[in-house]
């Protein structure tokens, strides 16, 4: 075979390989047409089983079934809460109506305060206790659910009364601490309980004031029983702003002929004498 023979079969078996080739690709193309046209429209289609007009009312059923699931939970958990205060309270109580000294003391113990401190008389204020050293069911669970809706068991409890804020509330418990101290029926406060609660009441978060000490030290003093022995209502409420009046101006500036409680003209005397013994 001659050189131009070769050169011509190999150039026609280029041409033949080309021609296959080119018909291969597009048979796939028809195939890949043809097989597109078998797709049913159907399946291209958004589904129709649900009318658009249900949807709404699906979406409510739905939302409704959750909120009432989420409902259902927190009623749960409240009643479960509340459950468990009853169950402390009843676990110091007498015959689960009332909290007597005996439980108090119990209750202090495992709270780790003192029966005498400033923690339980904060506590006896939250629960808005009318009686010393005694609390009904209703004022316990109030004192729990002023301290937070979550405190159910001592050591929240106990974490929450040491860091309560009472400053919003000073006077309300100033006052209340009052009649907290009445004993037997009492409408005026003995005057060994009066400088028991008004060194209780300052000794924590409350600001002491300055002439608390030598008060309570004039108080005590009496040797000769010239001070009464009970404490009125108004020379309870009135002392705060007396300590304020003093010190802001000093005991000179203190007039006995104003409307203030005969036991702070007492008082002021009592002091100056006791300065002018000591210069």
């Amino acid at each position: 075979m001659s050189h131009n023979q070769n050169n011509h079969s190999s150039v026609l078996i280029k041409h033949v390989k080309k021609k296959v080739k080119q018909d291969g690709e597009q048979h796939q193309i028809l195939n890949s047409r043809h097989s597109y046209r078998q797709i049913s429209p159907t399946t291209l289609e958004p589904r129709r089983d649900l009318p658009l007009h249900k949807i709404p009312e699906l979406l409510a059923k739905i939302t409704g079934t959750l909120s009432s699931t989420l409902s259902s939970s927190d009623t749960k958990q409240s009643s479960s809460s509340i459950d468990r205060r009853e169950q402390l309270f009843k676990h110091y109580s007498d015959n689960n109506q009332l909290m007597s000294i005996d439980g108090i003391l119990r209750f202090c113990n495992d709270l780790s305060i003192e029966p005498d401190s400033y923690e339980l008389l904060l506590f006896c204020f939250l629960c808005q206790a009318k009686q010393m050293y005694s609390l009904i069911k209703n004022e316990f669970l109030l004192g729990l659910k002023t301290l937070g809706n979550h405190i159910d068991n001592l050591l929240d409890l106990r974490t929450s009364l040491l860091n309560y804020n009472i400053l919003p509330y000073e006077k309300e418990f100033y006052i209340w601490t009052y009649h907290y101290g009445l004993v037997d029926g009492q409408h005026r406060l003995t005057k060994q309980n009066a400088i028991s609660l008004w060194r209780l009441f300052y000794s924590k978060n409350i600001e002491k004031p300055k002439i608390l000490d030598p008060w309570l030290n004039y108080l005590e003093d009496d040797i000769n029983n010239e001070i009464p022995k009970i404490i009125t209502y108004d020379t309870w409420r009135i002392f705060p702003q007396f300590a304020e009046f003093i010190q802001l101006n000093g005991y000179q500036s203190y007039d006995d002929n104003e409307a203030w409680p005969c036991l702070f003209d007492g008082f002021v005397e009592y002091y100056q004498k006791t300065i002018s013994l000591s210069i």
